[in-house]
């Protein structure tokens, strides 16, 4: 069996809907998911406490139904999952809404890890995000050609009526990548 972890957006529980969502339609493609909630109300000092929780997270899921494991983040999720990729490539990473550029405050760690990652990668993102231009991610994903980059044409972070769209580019892609 294939599984999946699911890290929801800054301030967002497992019960995220999107999270919740995406985990459905993964469970009937057969693929085991575990949704997690950061234990920190704030980010901690270097991510620590959230790259473990979402270790802890990946370790239990794989003793459970085994590998290969992917990880999946929304917007602040996603920049966790990353994080920890870059240590730990994980079989497949999916982000979903990357807040890689807030206005006035670009992020260079975080376009570094996406450019450091090693393992096949998807990031679904909307052309009208505010928090991660679209530029940036292009000619990130120029420069790493295990980034595939899916555009939602019209959609903002937080996806709103393209949901629905963002779900089925994640699920698809998933699925092809871990039951190849």
């Amino acid at each position: 069996m294939t599984s999946a972890v699911l890290a929801p957006g800054y301030g967002g529980t497992a019960e995220q809907p999107l999270l919740r969502k995406l985990a459905a339609r993964l469970e009937t493609e057969g693929i085991a998911t575990s949704r997690i909630t950061f234990s920190t109300k704030r980010p901690s000092h270097a991510y620590a406490t959230e790259k473990q929780e979402l270790r802890a997270a990946r370790d239990a899921l794989v003793a459970r139904a085994g590998p290969p494991v992917g990880l999946i983040g929304r917007s602040f999720g996603g920049r966790m999952c990353a994080f920890l990729a870059v240590d730990e490539p994980p079989d497949a990473l999916v982000i979903l809404g990357h807040p890689i550029s807030p206005p006035g405050r670009p992020r260079p760690a975080d376009e570094a890890a996406l450019l450091g990652i090693g393992c096949p990668t998807l990031v679904v993102q909307g052309d009208r995000d505010e928090l991660g231009p679209i530029a940036v991610l292009e000619r990130i994903a120029g420069q790493n050609p295990r980034i595939d980059l899916v555009v939602l044409r019209g959609a903002a972070h937080q996806y709103g009526a393209h949901e629905a769209e963002a779900i089925d580019a994640a699920a698809r892609w998933l699925s092809s990548v871990l039951r190849p």
